[in-house]
């Protein structure tokens, strides 16, 4: 009887191993949410993060060193009690004793722009799912093949298989692949009564320029490439208001963001600096600033107010 008791306790014992081995570990999240902050801004603007996005200051983001990417984090200043909301999508800070660096914009909101770092409270709104996280290493392991050799004698001469196998045809040579067309620009006519009307078609399929034709003269390029030019810098006098939706290192990236404001209505114009600073206005008044920033933010675009 008893040693059927220890038999079943033995049993008991490696069931519950086996089970205890296949539940996951549990999230640990790092010692101590309060520590040493920092922030970084306009010097690695259009720069690629760590999960893969491009970095914008003006937006609320975070760089964490150990927090998977997506995690939702509030950011309190103790000297100033604000508080702001961040999203992590980079990795840091590797300097000294820091445990977070913040973007310009969430810096901006809690005060820490002047001081350039200082102590904060961390809070853990939501834990991310770890989006475009790099992979764990793979480890392949190859084993070594069998060194064997058949010993032959030197008096004996290798066996040759006959018939001999006919060589193999050379493969033909790869066709030239002709080289991509691009089109800049089409000219499309059309009548209308005795009117004939010339139109200059973006690739995209977007009327660039539409121009009657007067006898059998044809407008030149530079005529279109004329009328497609961007909004010239707008002047700003000491006093003003303008409003920043946005800074990059590379122009094609600021134009892009010209070309989404012109879509919803705003006119932008791009001032270049150090970077290429996507700018409206500029308003006499800081209101008219900030219910422009306020129709921004209907569209889903953060912006910064700046006073000139």
């Amino acid at each position: 009887m008893i040693s059927r008791i220890a038999t079943f306790a033995v049993l008991a014992v490696l069931v519950y191993g086996c089970g205890a081995s296949n539940v996951a570990p549990p999230v640990v999240l790092p010692d101590g949410l309060h520590g040493v902050a920092s922030w970084y801004g306009e010097e690695f603007a259009g720069r690629t993060t760590a999960n893969g996005e491009i970095f914008d200051p003006l937006l609320l983001t975070a760089a964490h060193r150990t927090l998977p990417f997506g995690t939702v984090l509030d950011i309190t200043n103790p000297k100033t009690s604000r508080t702001v909301r961040v999203r992590v999508n980079d990795r840091g800070p590797y300097i000294g004793n820091r445990i977070i660096d913040l973007s310009y914009a969430a810096a901006q909101q809690i005060g820490l722009i002047e001081p350039g770092i200082g102590e904060v409270d961390i809070a853990l709104v939501r834990l991310g799912n770890g989006e475009r996280e790099a992979p764990a290493p793979m480890e392949v392991t190859i084993a070594e093949a069998p060194k064997t050799v058949s010993a032959i004698a030197a008096s004996e001469p290798p066996k040759v298989e006959f018939p001999l196998p006919a060589p193999a045809a050379a493969a033909p040579a790869p066709a030239p692949v002709p080289e991509p067309v691009v089109v800049d620009r089409i000219l499309v006519e059309e009548q209308r009564g005795d009117v004939v009307t010339r139109k200059q078609v973006a690739p995209d399929g977007r009327t660039l320029a539409d121009t009657p034709v007067t006898g059998d003269a044809a407008p030149s390029a530079a005529t279109f490439d004329a009328q497609k030019k961007p909004a010239p810098r707008a002047a700003v006098k000491r006093g003003e208001f303008v409003v920043q939706v946005g800074a990059f290192a590379v122009e094609a990236n600021a134009k892009l963001l010209q070309d989404r404001l012109t879509t919803i209505g705003q006119r932008a114009w791009i001032d270049r600096n150090s970077l290429y600073r996507v700018r409206i206005g500029p308003f006499a008044t800081r209101e008219q600033a900030l219910q422009t920033r306020s129709a921004l933010e209907a569209n889903g675009l953060s912006a910064i107010i700046v006073a000139e």
